[in-house]
């Protein structure tokens, strides 16, 4: 239930507080006093969109805030499921920023709307003239004879069920329709692989490869070259060893005589060893250095190979067509799955279709048996709102496929008099009595399942105070089993309530402010004899309010 909501710096709101209670709470006040406004805030905490315009001073937050009481409202889950922090005395927060920014929390823990919306649809349910229509939508009728049937249960479990069933449906829908293309695919993705495979890309070193071939393919040019370099090296008397060794004899007659000397003379030595060991690793290499044809060809070949792989994939490394190869090993292997995932799917959806009969018939009957019931009780609430020759009709029919709610199709037939043509109800009602039908639908429903926090904006409209009293008595009655506040004009329905709320509004010369006012039993009196008579109410009015309240003195 409601406990509390606060409203700070929100359209006329400079600040407020509200505090509830159980039962029914009636809210009044003049045209234009901003009762809307409180509707507008409870929108905020169910998720609709927020606007910068509504904040009344626009250097501050604009914030609504509401605590809630959980118990048996069943949520644990959903917090859970939302990672939110579960507390019995759950509260929400709504802040619009001067620039149009907003945000929202549960529990001082921020949300998406889509949370928020989730979470107020179970917490609030305001009804008012623009909800009427729902009455002639199938989901609300569905709804409503669910409610009556108590079908929360295995409807939730076929919603899961269908959900399933359907995208089972369409995954094996495309791999039949995609079957032939998929095949192809598997062909042309297995050519690759094959191609890949027998290249045996672990062995190829492409670096190494193209290195060795540089020298087969120079191997003459080398060897001429060793040659020459050995000779510039090693000659007897010109040679640069022949050079070196003179070099060295001259520094060691006069190294003694300085250490820069010596120094130079060690390093002419350690230029002799660093040539002798080259001298040694070139004829090496030079005696490694053949003509081999055959090699070179087979080596040119090698790359050739290699290199085509890279062009054709746009690749650069032998370590990129190995990735390559191992992805479309991988992709065969899905491919060649496709008559085995097909059966898969086939008998999935046939075990999916068994369980959705099931679900289906369980709902069908139920619905059936809550359809006549509905009927009775609604009846009984048209006798107490004036509707004494109204009447529902539930009409519930096989459909020819599953759908959302089943395999059933639904229609709300009504008349209002006796003897007319029982036709859609959004077809032949007026809006005074779409307003009583859809009451009657509540205060039926409220005796089978527990209900949001019900605020009933302006029920009351376009019907006499005669029947205003019935519709309070009614209301009255829902108040016992939920809490509910109603937004009115007519004082035979706010007499009803338990708990009396007034919206009004002061002007200054610059400034307009909506307050609202938590009525005592004597302020209570006061406005609804001024509702029945105007601000110069009489004594009789006094009286006839106190009436309207149940014989309170």
């Amino acid at each position: 239930m409601l406990r509390q909501l606060n409203i700070s710096n929100y359209a006329l709101i400079d600040s407020v507080e509200m505090l509830f209670e159980k039962g029914m709470t009636a809210i009044t006040g003049e045209t234009g006093s901003g009762k809307s406004i409180l509707l507008g805030a409870f929108g905020l905490l169910l998720g609709e969109r927020a606007d910068a315009k509504a904040i009344k001073d626009e250097s501050l937050k604009c914030i609504v805030e509401a605590t809630f009481n959980l118990k048996g409202y069943g949520l644990k889950n959903f917090f859970a499921d939302n990672d939110l922090d579960y507390e019995v005395q759950t509260t929400i927060r709504r802040e619009i920023s001067p620039g149009g920014k907003n945000r929202a929390f549960v529990n001082d823990t921020p949300v998406q709307l889509t949370v928020l919306r989730a979470l107020g649809s179970v917490l609030v349910d305001i009804h008012s003239q623009h909800e009427n229509s729902l009455l002639g939508q199938r989901s609300f009728q569905f709804d409503t004879v669910d409610a009556f049937a108590g079908n929360e249960d295995v409807m939730r479990e076929y919603k899961q069920s269908f959900a399933h069933f359907k995208t089972l449906h369409k995954e094996l829908e495309d791999l039949q329709t995609n079957e032939a293309r998929i095949r192809q695919e598997l062909d042309y993705t297995r050519f690759q692989w094959n191609e890949l495979n027998k290249a045996g890309l672990e062995s190829l070193n492409q670096t190494m490869m193209e290195q060795e071939l540089e020298t087969l393919t120079h191997a003459e040019q080398i060897k001429s070259a060793l040659v020459t370099i050995a000779s510039l090296i090693e000659a007897e008397n010109t040679g640069v060893i022949a050079q070196l060794n003179s070099t060295r004899s001259s520094l060691q007659k006069i190294a003694p005589f300085n250490t820069q000397l010596q120094e130079f003379s060690q390093r002419t030595d350690s230029c002799l060893i660093e040539l002798r060991e080259l001298m040694r690793e070139m004829e090496g290499f030079e005696s490694n250095v053949q003509l081999d044809e055959k090699k070179t060809e087979v080596l040119s070949e090698k790359l050739s190979g290699l290199y085509h792989l890279q062009q054709k994939h746009r690749l650069q490394t032998t370590e990129d067509l190995i990735a390559l190869r191992d992805e479309l090993e991988k992709k065969c292997g899905g491919y060649e799955n496709i008559d085995e995932r097909i059966a898969q799917l086939q008998l999935q959806i046939e075990q999916s279709r068994n369980r959705l009969i099931e679900l289906s018939g369980q709902l069908s009957a139920s619905r059936k048996k809550a359809a006549s019931k509905a009927e009775t009780e609604v009846k009984k609430y048209f006798e107490a709102l004036s509707l004494e020759h109204a009447e529902l009709k539930i009409e519930l029919t096989a459909a020819a496929d599953f759908n959302d709610y089943g395999k059933d199709e639904i229609q709300f037939l009504f008349r209002a008099n006796k003897g007319g043509q029982l036709l859609p109800v959004k077809q032949v009602a007026s809006g005074g009595e779409i307003s009583r039908v859809m009451l009657a639908l509540k205060a039926s429903i409220s005796q089978h399942k527990q209900l949001p926090v019900l605020i009933l904006d302006e029920i009351d409209q376009g019907v006499s105070g005669e029947v205003g009293k019935k519709i309070g008595s009614v209301l009255k009655a829902m108040s016992t089993k939920m809490q509910l506040l109603t937004i009115t004009h007519l004082p035979q329905i706010a007499g009803k309530a338990e708990h009396h709320m007034k919206v009004y509004k002061k002007t200054t010369a610059n400034n307009t402010t909506t307050y609202v006012e938590t009525l005592n039993e004597e302020d209570r009196i006061n406005e609804l004899a001024e509702m029945l008579s105007g601000k110069s109410y009489s004594k009789a009015a006094i009286e006839n309010a106190k009436e309207l309240m149940g014989g309170q003195r």
